[in-house]
């Protein structure tokens, strides 16, 4: 997919499609942050936080998550669970 341009408040902004956990997540802002990746995809910030992907390398945001980020287009993230792992 190409990116697109929406206006907000006069002035373009482009939004790509990013691949989050193996799923596209379409309209999210070039010029975005962490948590609002993870938001439009429907996952809760508060338990989670987004890791770039790039070949075996992963750039880390935790603790980073309303610092502004470039997403590219079918750029690869995943989200990482902070929550308490239950034990058996």
């Amino acid at each position: 997919m190409a990116t697109t341009e929406t206006r907000h408040g006069g002035a373009a902004h482009k939004t790509v499609t990013v691949i989050l956990d193996e799923e596209q997540v379409s309209g999210v802002p070039q010029h975005t942050a962490p948590n609002e990746i993870l938001q439009l995809a429907g996952i809760d910030p508060a338990t989670h936080y987004l890791e770039r992907v790039n070949g075996r390398h992963r750039e880390s945001f935790k603790d980073e998550g309303d610092k502004d980020i470039t997403a590219y287009e079918r750029e690869k993230f995943v989200s990482v669970f902070t929550g308490p792992t239950p034990v058996s």
